[in-house]
């Protein structure tokens, strides 16, 4: 055995290793959100009542999950297990292809650590599992996106830049956010020297004409179907934040501070502990510049786009989930700068941390599920019936926001059934239609019937009315629900 074996098989064993937790670790989750049961969450919700058929788009979100989550169906029937497995197999496949990325520039070890230093961001961790669904799809082509980006500057094959125009087209039919994602690993490859030879190559146009050719039919979709591609973009604020001017908007900034500051606290304290008491003692060897460059100087170029766009537009409104791609980068990157200076005790102890995390995740989801209050825990067993009692089903059309109607169509496949998207009125206008009102969410009949498609449009007559309350199974709370039943006009 040559001293060069050695290295190389310590870097298969923990490509093995690696491969064999994440494995393990997705498949418990999948058996815990089967054991657990209970009613779905919103996100799981809405999979049931926006997977009508493979289309070219449903609503506002992109269509690839939900054209994955058809699939899913089609094999497992629409049921908790479908849902479950596409979730629990794209964060599978997320944490592999960052690996896998990393790895052919760095160590195993290294970009085993790397990969696992985005389980400290909340959002993939905790909301990943919890409730999300498109988010996770977000994650999943950013994270192929970044290893066919990492191979295709590492050799410049021919598969290399078709995978990457690939991985390129699918995110850009997973969530708006993911743009940023392949423009700042192309702006900050070109400030590296041995990429940036690649990246100024003729094959390199491959991958922007493949990803074009993907999103060319479901974004001509979006430009035919705007009043339904574009029902959420209110969400933004744009030009609302408070300030002189809406293109001045400090509001916006500090928000965007905030929620970005919340998204990475956790994996900057992590990292500032091990620069603090982890780093070995003595000269270390370290590598040439390349996979934390990228990733560090991306996240920059994306912090100050970020900054930019909401200080030019006035957006008023920011989550922690819109900032994604600056933690893909940032954290990975923070960590593989950080993982040559490390003694192995530090190592170590970061790998028994990210343990002690997934089991604390996981014991998390469980009181999630139980505690008082829970939506999870809401009982809609008797909600058809009651609304069969008002109606004749399945012929009467249900109109409900996408935690109760995914509910409804869980228990009731064959009821015609759309959330408060503009497509219910095209639907369902001409007829009675029962409007479901949950809570503040829409905030009143008129609200919901303008987010259904019959903008001021009054009901030709309300043919009934009331309340309904649904129980939770291990708490004394109830869940408040209104129905209108309502005669609507036809709309074309």
């Amino acid at each position: 055995m040559t001293g060069n074996d050695m290295p190389a098989r310590g870097d298969r064993r923990v490509a093995l290793i690696f491969l064999l937790a994440i494995t393990a670790y997705f498949a418990a989750q999948a058996v815990l959100r089967l054991g657990l049961g209970g009613a779905l969450e919103t996100d799981e919700a809405e999979m049931m009542v926006m997977t009508p058929g493979l289309r070219w788009g449903y609503g506002p979100q992109l269509p690839l999950y939900n054209w994955l989550q058809l699939g899913a169906f089609e094999v497992f029937g629409r049921s908790l297990l479908a849902l479950s497995l596409l979730k629990n197999g794209l964060l599978w496949l997320s944490y592999l292809c960052v690996f896998l990325g990393l790895r052919l520039w760095l160590p195993a070890g290294v970009a085993a650590l790397g990969a696992l230093s985005l389980f400290l961001v909340p959002d993939i961790a905790w909301e990943a599992q919890r409730a999300t669904t498109h988010s996770n799809m977000l994650f999943a082509t950013s994270a192929a996106t970044l290893a066919a980006f990492l191979w295709a500057v590492r050799g410049g094959a021919w598969a290399a830049w078709i995978a990457l125009g690939l991985a390129v087209g699918l995110g850009g039919l997973a969530k708006y956010n993911f743009w940023l994602v392949p423009v700042a690993l192309l702006l900050a490859g070109l400030t590296i020297a041995p990429m940036r030879r690649r990246l100024l190559s003729a094959r390199a146009l491959v991958a922007p004409l493949l990803a074009l050719a993907i999103v060319a039919g479901p974004y001509a979709w979006m430009i035919g179907n705007r009043d339904l591609a574009f029902a959420s973009v209110g969400k933004l604020d744009l030009g609302t934040a408070a300030g002189p001017a809406a293109g001045a908007s400090a509001e916006g900034l500090a928000r965007s501070a905030e929620a970005g500051l919340a998204l990475v606290a956790l994996p900057l304290l992590v990292w500032a502990l091990l620069w603090l008491v982890g780093r070995a003692r003595g000269p270390r060897d370290l590598p040439a510049p390349g996979g934390a460059a990228l990733l560090l100087r991306g996240a920059l170029l994306l912090v100050l786009a970020v900054a930019a766009g909401v200080w030019l537009s006035g957006m008023g409104q920011m989550t922690q989930r819109w900032l994604l791609p600056i933690a893909f980068l940032l954290v990975p990157g923070l960590f593989v700068w950080l993982a040559p200076r490390l003694g192995a005790r530090a190592g170590r102890g970061i790998v028994i941390g990210v343990a002690l995390l997934a089991v604390l995740v996981m014991a998390g989801l469980t009181y999630d599920r139980y505690k008082p209050g829970a939506r999870r825990d809401v009982d809609f067993a008797t909600l058809p019936a009651a609304l069969q009692a008002v109606a004749p089903m399945p012929d009467t059309p249900v109109v409900a926001e996408f935690y109760t109607a995914g509910n409804i169509a869980r228990l009731r496949p064959d009821w015609r059934i759309a959330p408060y998207l503009p497509f219910a009125a095209r639907a369902f206008g001409g007829g009675p239609v029962l409007f479901v009102l949950r809570e503040e969410v829409p905030p009143n009949l008129g609200a919901g019937i303008a987010q259904a498609g019959w903008g001021n449009a009054a009901p030709l007559a309300v043919l009934a009315e009331g309340a309904l309350e649904l129980p939770h199974g291990h708490s004394d709370a109830r869940l408040a629900l209104r129905y209108v039943l309502a005669e609507m006009p036809a709309v074309e």
